[in-house]
């Protein structure tokens, strides 16, 4: 089974999904994109992945060290199993689908997801060093109508975040998110494949010209 090619037909909101390295500026233009569509008279939901849901609070603690593995025979907390975090990736994104972006959608409303699957296929494909499984285990999340990709280079998303916060999440070292960067290519490229709507935003931009130009992006969709 292969991520979802394209959304299902009659979806009355649409699912807008940004992406982009730890620090392209995801959050922030996802509240400001929500902003936009609002002013064009559309209700909109904002989420983001992980989810706040039971799975993704569990996702949460991996991420910030808050736990890990199974101890060693030394005792010692072992790394959290990166084909396990995959899973609950996966698993968070279903249940974030079904009880939160499916319904809302169906509501009408246009949902704005900080992070979705082309995450995984970026970050857990390089942890577990498997992209088809990756691909696979994710193949059940329902295709966004477009994935808006924030594109920036390693060293401007990895001083955007020294600059937020001193403190580091599991993915978040200098020389991982370079090769993150070069994942997120292949799997932009393998979405495209698929038949995905896939758009690259410059995201080293000025804030407020990044929005412009995923609004210009967007207006044709609604």
């Amino acid at each position: 089974m292969s991520v979802r090619r394209r959304p299902r037909r009659g979806r009355p909101g649409r699912f807008f999904v940004l992406e982009g390295l730890d620090g392209a500026g995801t959050t922030t233009q996802a509240q400001r994109l929500a902003a936009w569509l609002r002013a064009q008279g559309r209700r909109v939901h904002v989420t983001a992945e992980p989810s706040g849901g039971p799975v993704g609070a569990l996702v949460r603690q991996v991420l910030t060290h808050r736990i890990g593995g199974t101890a060693s025979a030394e005792g010692a907390a072992a790394p959290f199993d990166p084909h396990a975090l995959a899973l609950l990736f996966a698993a968070d994104r279903l249940d974030h689908f079904a009880a939160e972006i499916g319904p809302r959608l169906a509501e009408g409303h246009d949902v704005v997801s900080d992070r979705y699957t082309l995450s995984s296929l970026a970050y857990q494909s390089l942890t577990c060093g498997d992209a088809s499984w990756v691909e696979a285990v994710n193949g059940r999340a329902p295709a966004p109508d477009v994935t808006l990709f924030l594109e920036v280079s390693a060293a401007t998303a990895v001083r955007r975040r020294f600059a937020a916060s001193s403190r580091r999440e599991l993915f978040e070292v200098p020389a991982f998110q370079r090769r993150v960067a070069s994942s997120y290519r292949r799997a932009l490229a393998r979405l495209q494949e698929l038949g995905q709507r896939v758009l690259v935003v410059d995201g080293e931009r000025p804030v407020e010209e990044v929005t412009a130009s995923l609004a210009e992006h967007l207006r044709p969709l609604l």
